[in-house]
């Protein structure tokens, strides 16, 4: 009697440990799942931007402008880049090419340098150098200093800067890029005080202009 007493102790001891068993299971294989997942990829934003220029705006020799003149083709002939009563010249427009992808900014910085040597026989300033930014001319008669005349000139190419939007074709931009061009009238102007500019270039102490424009593309952020 004890015997299949202890058996059937035993039996229920067992059923007790399947019946936990398989819940266990149960537990482990039948649960609630969910997942998600992101993801994306880029490419750096095209930027392929090129600037050129020119800088022939001084020259070594000037054709003739008066027809009666028969011995040459040119009135001023030199071995270096001059500029005397007569002449003029330009500088040549700036070329961008490229299509960004961002927004840009193209902002134009001139220097024009003249230096301490345009000055009458009274050591007192005298510049009869014409510059033209656009559609504005800039007198260097009309300033009491070089550096005053500088200072218009480059101020005014400045204010070219502008800002273009992302996908621009800045070869279509020429227009925006400022025109340049300068010139010493051969009338209208102190006879006197340009030939003594003629003879101090003669005796090596020569006044000297300069012009430098940068044109400078910069993304915008």
């Amino acid at each position: 009697m004890m015997k299949k007493n202890r058996m059937m102790r035993l039996a229920s001891v067992l059923l007790v440990a399947v019946i936990l068993t398989t819940c266990a299971i149960s537990g482990t294989f039948a649960k609630y799942v969910a997942s998600g997942n992101g993801s994306d990829s880029a490419r750096v934003a095209k930027f392929g931007v090129t600037v050129t220029g020119t800088g022939e705006t001084f020259a070594k020799t000037y054709e003739k402008h008066d027809g009666s003149f028969t011995v040459a083709a040119n009135t001023v002939v030199s071995t270096e880049d001059v500029v005397a009563p007569g002449t003029s010249g330009s500088m040549a427009a700036f070329t961008l090419t490229g299509t960004p992808e961002v927004a840009v900014k193209v902002t134009f910085a001139g220097t024009l340098e003249l230096g301490d040597k345009w000055v009458d026989s009274a050591s007192a300033y005298y510049c009869p150098i014409e510059v033209t930014v656009g559609s504005t001319v800039f007198k260097g008669t009309t300033y009491a200093s070089a550096a005053e005349f500088e200072t218009a000139v480059n101020d005014k190419i400045a204010t070219y800067s502008k800002d273009y939007a992302a996908n621009t074709d800045l070869s279509t931009i020429g227009v925006d890029a400022p025109a340049i061009s300068w010139k010493w009238a051969f009338t209208g102007n102190d006879d006197v005080k340009d030939t003594y500019l003629g003879d101090q270039a003669a005796a090596g102490n020569a006044a000297t202009i300069s012009l430098d424009v940068t044109a400078t593309v910069t993304q915008i952020d």
